[in-house]
């Protein structure tokens, strides 16, 4: 991670996402890695000051649900359905990663993700090979809540990639006390069962019990697709999120991923345990799973966050393509005010960090939080003139317009490069590594 200086951001457009929507033209001080002071700041002599009139300035992207293990997959299981997809490219595919490919694809999401304003994520991996994507987050800078995918039923698993109940529960709790809270809490471990198609009931209670006794997040799909829904109920005579609820996994601990295909008396269910949402439209629509009843929750105050998913049912990490579809894709249906540009932005902010219980650390420019701040051009043809802050970031405003991502005050990318990564090493890793991995498939 690249050196931490003090530095005064100086006379950005500052959108601050705080509870008052607070939006002002001035400066952001940042010392030690956190936000100091705001405002008009007068001349100092201890900080490196960049001048920031042609900037929106606002707190980084927080994706709370993105799978890095699938990343090099892009472009490789198109137009195809959830259950489909899995069982005939993305597990094929997962289970024959090994740690070099393991660390490119990583590599490759991760720098995406920092290239395009994110500065916090919650990823979810294959069943082998975590470590790997942790080393490649402490060494990016980025700030993670991640862990290893867990599956062992064998009745929906494949060969390759089916653990046992205790092999799966002993790799997860290893890696919890490797990796919970390192980096000064920047990356944590979120215990994370795949789904429950792929999961014993042992597992998934067992799961839920191992996080709450280390303080981890728990963290898995849900009701994202109506054969999966028919999966679970056929076999536990109970609706899927009943049978989730019943083994440990709703609260203000869990993040369920998707959530599409929810009845009445689920959604008040989430309510009830205050369980977060990820909200991935991109996905859902491209799997054709369906669109989640966003509405819905937000009229019900649930948390929800926004998220990329994986690559090859996206095909980008892009948060602004996220927030433009999870403001427009309801409008038809609820009509042309039902979300607000603002309320979009805030789940891709604040609304996210909530999601991941740290919203008291990042997700808006407040004195006292860390400066996990993005820096976005106010100057593209494509974005002026500008009536609303808001509606300019969720409706025109492109990935490519990010100038700097930091990360507790520290560039990950600054003017476009970025510091952490080697770009054109990564792109050219990813590529080797795919062709070996597919080059292991056909042996």
């Amino acid at each position: 991670m690249s050196v931490r200086e003090n530095i005064l951001l100086r006379n950005g457009l500052v959108v601050t996402m705080n509870q008052e929507g607070d939006i002002f033209r001035g400066d952001v001080l940042i010392e030690e890695g956190r936000i100091s002071k705001l405002g008009k700041i007068g001349k100092t002599s201890s900080c490196r000051e960049i001048d920031c009139s042609n900037l929106i300035i606002m707190p980084g992207f927080v994706h709370t649900h993105i799978h890095l293990c699938q990343t090099l997959f892009r472009g490789q299981a198109d137009d195809l359905t959830l259950m489909d997809w899995l069982r005939r490219r993305i597990w094929p595919l997962e289970s024959h990663l090994d740690p070099a490919s393991m660390r490119a694809s990583a590599r490759l999401g991760i720098a995406e993700l920092i290239k395009g304003g994110t500065t916090a994520i919650q990823d979810m991996g294959s069943v082998r090979h975590y470590d790997v994507v942790f080393e490649e987050l402490q060494h990016s800078g980025l700030r993670a809540v991640g862990g290893k995918c867990m599956m062992d039923y064998s009745e929906t698993v494949p060969k390759g990639l089916l653990e046992t109940t205790s092999d799966s529960l002993r790799q997860t709790e290893r890696l919890i006390k490797m990796w919970h809270n390192r980096e000064d809490g920047r990356l944590r471990y979120a215990v994370a069962p795949r789904f429950a198609v792929s999961c014993t009931t042992e597992l998934l209670r067992d799961a839920a019990d191992m996080a709450r006794e280390h303080g981890c997040l728990l963290h898995t799909h849900a009701s994202e697709n109506r054969d999966e829904i028919a999966l679970v109920e056929k076999r536990e005579r109970l609706s899927n999120l009943h049978f989730l609820h019943k083994y440990g996994f709703t609260g203000e601990d869990v993040t369920l991923a998707h959530c599409i295909w929810l009845g009445g008396n689920e959604k008040q269910l989430i309510v009830d345990t205050n369980t977060g949402v990820a909200h991935c439209p991109s996905s859902n629509l491209k799997l054709a799973s369906g669109i989640a009843p966003l509405v819905d929750y937000l009229i019900r105050d649930v948390r929800v966050g926004l998220g990329a998913d994986g690559a090859p049912c996206n095909n980008n990490l892009d948060m602004f393509m996220e927030m433009r579809l999870a403001a427009m894709i309801h409008k038809p249906r609820y009509g042309a005010d039902a979300i607000t540009s603002e309320q979009v932005v805030r789940m891709a902010t604040i609304g996210g960090a909530e999601v991941l219980n740290m919203a008291d650390e990042v997700g808006s420019i407040e004195t006292g939080k860390k400066a996990d701040i993005i820096g976005i051009t106010d100057e593209a043809v494509h974005t002026q003139p500008r009536r609303d802050i808001y509606g300019q970031l969720v409706y025109a405003t492109h990935y490519h317009d990010v100038q700097f991502t930091m990360v507790e005050g520290s560039f990950l990318m600054e003017k476009r490069e970025l510091t952490t990564i080697d770009e054109q090493a990564t792109v050219a890793a990813a590529t080797s590594e795919l062709r070996k991995l597919i080059d292991r498939i056909r042996s």
